[in-house]
């Protein structure tokens, strides 16, 4: 990870932990693109480069303004892959194999000409791992003409895979990301301490994880004492969300909080108001100094 101040996307696509009200009033306030990319603009401005955001269906739009942006076209995207409520959702409505069919239809007709030699359909057969690849293709379709940063595997599919014992479907997406993209691979979990508990050595040192951790503990599974002490035992990487407990921290004790842990190499924080933006990176600069200050970018 190069960029230690990571802009998170809730804001933007109305997802607020605490208040489903609060997170609709957010969604109706960055509903024109437009909005989105002030906030990103006077991020720049404070000297951040970076976002995390979500296959959400606004993530297309929101992209090609970035691309559009002159200002932001060196920005680094963070993609956090899939958009979990969208499987569901497609999966409710017309079951499993009907949201493969129509998600997988998003691809390529070269791709799918690819999965379909390697031995027909492939979705309820052996071929399995490469619809898996080739759903994360799909995933990854909104970003094709953005600076690709590290690409996170969703914190639902990661803790279902180490609850199974499914080591080898985080290593499938690892090997895939990396080389269908050249960019970086890292996971997202809720349950920091049972992750880094299956990971070896070599995943614990290149691949970033990504994790609630703050001064509240809040969203910090089993516990934040575990997690703590998982953080600074297993040595990783750790791009910390989160940061501010849904709004229950102000940022100087939260970035003083975090100053603590020499694992984490990120924050990511939602920004919606200049102001905000303002208090929040200062803080941040304030409790890290160097090590954020050289490290951004």
């Amino acid at each position: 990870m190069n960029d230690s101040i990571i802009v998170g996307h809730n804001p933007f696509f109305g997802v607020d932990h605490l208040s489903q009200k609060r997170g609709n009033q957010k969604a109706l306030q960055f509903e024109d693109v437009a909005r989105i990319i002030d906030v990103l603009k006077y991020a720049d401005s404070n000297g951040v480069k970076a976002m995390m955001m979500s296959t959400h269906p606004r993530a297309r739009p929101l992209c090609d303004a970035i691309v559009n942006e002159t200002s932001l076209r060196a920005w680094r995207i963070h993609p956090l892959v899939p958009y979990m409520q969208k499987y569901v959702r497609g999966a409710n409505v017309k079951g499993m194999i009907g949201m493969l069919t129509d998600i997988l239809g998003q691809a390529s007709t070269s791709k799918k000409l690819q999965l379909f030699l390697r031995g027909g359909s492939g979705i309820l057969g052996k071929n399995l791992e490469d619809v898996l690849r080739l759903l994360v293709d799909v995933e990854l379709l909104p970003f094709k003409d953005i600076n690709l940063g590290t690409v996170f595997l969703h914190d639902a599919l990661t803790d279902l895979a180490v609850s199974l014992g499914a080591k080898e479907a985080l290593e499938l997406f690892i090997e895939h990301v990396q080389k269908s993209t050249g960019a970086r691979a890292g996971l997202a979990t809720k349950n920091l301490s049972l992750l880094c508990s299956v990971l070896d050595s070599t995943h614990k040192k290149n691949v970033p994880i990504m994790a609630s951790f703050n001064g509240a503990g809040f969203y910090m599974n089993p516990s934040k004492e575990q997690c703590e002490k998982a953080l600074r035992d297993s040595n990783v990487s750790l791009v910390a969300m989160n940061t501010l407990a849904s709004g229950q921290l102000l940022p100087e004790a939260a970035y003083g909080y975090l100053a603590g842990f020499k694992e984490v190499k990120s924050v990511v924080v939602g920004f919606s108001r200049e102001q905000h933006i303002d208090e929040t990176v200062s803080a941040i600069r304030n409790n890290f100094g160097q090590r954020f200050t050289e490290n951004n970018g």
